[in-house]
């Protein structure tokens, strides 16, 4: 069952189309890849869903720019009220407060997050979720550091516990292994598959496309706002429009002795 639906979504920017038709679902318990060169859309495409970037218009008898989350049209939702029912997003620059320690980046959860404020006797139970987090990050020696202090890994690393700390159903992450160390990306891979088998509903679009395509169960691949391939990693890495348009064949080669 589909949690969240994207059905026929158009979006421009100062009269140049930037998006054209694009519709895809997310289900809880998959990790989904958004594939595409720089410019192809994909930023564009996330902060529409999240509420970032408004739709002139919309129908939902006709199909046309319509986002719905658990069967119910989000498009005239804030982006706050997306938060409030688990749609997540985490862009590519960091969202920390840069000059407030680990520890009280994640306390502002707690303290304002809607899925705690109805929780308010569980204060232990947020202790426990964060001293876990920080402990399978490799973070719990750096609670008292400025997060602006922090590595690139280590800042994208406290990003993801905050958002997994709101108790999201689905989440959507744009390029989070960029400016990333390789054992970083590595426990960021580990996060993500354990959130899909927790049925959270991940998706993320990456230039990184050997780190996606070793934890996506399907892929999308967008070039020019459009999507020109989706399925499987088999399908996608054995289709010719993709090969020519984006991989290139002497990387479809590497991939394919890789993955196939």
């Amino acid at each position: 069952m589909s949690l969240l639906k994207v059905e026929n979504l158009n979006q421009s920017y100062a009269k140049k189309q930037i998006l054209s038709n694009i519709s895809f679902d997310l289900s809880p318990g998959e990790v989904v890849a958004f594939l595409g060169p720089n410019g192809a859309g994909k930023t564009t495409l996330l902060r529409t869903v999240a509420g970032l970037l408004k739709l002139q218009e919309y129908s939902e008898s006709n199909k046309l720019n319509l986002i719905t989350f658990e069967k119910k049209c989000i498009n005239k939702r804030s982006v706050s009220d997306r938060v409030s029912l688990g749609l997540l997003y985490l862009p590519q620059q960091t969202s920390l407060f840069r000059q407030m320690t680990v520890i009280d980046n994640l306390k502002l959860i707690f303290k304002y997050h809607n899925y705690w404020d109805n929780n308010r006797n569980k204060l232990s139970q947020f202790k426990i979720e964060t001293d876990s987090w920080l402990d399978k990050t490799n973070l719990t020696n750096h609670k008292k550091q400025l997060a602006g202090s922090l590595s690139g890994g280590e800042k994208r690393k406290l990003e993801v516990i905050r958002s997994i700390l709101m108790h999201p159903k689905a989440i959507m992450l744009d390029e989070p292994f960029t400016g990333v160390d390789p054992k970083s990306i590595y426990e960021l891979k580990e996060i993500f598959y354990n959130m899909a088998k927790s049925n959270i509903a991940v998706l993320i679009s990456d230039h990184n496309v050997d780190q996606l395509l070793s934890i996506a169960s399907r892929c999308y691949v967008v070039i020019k706002g459009q999507i020109i391939k989706t399925g499987s990693i088999k399908d996608v890495i054995n289709d010719n429009a993709t090969k020519e348009m984006y991989f290139g064949y002497q990387f479809y080669k590497e991939l394919s002795n890789k993955f196939l």
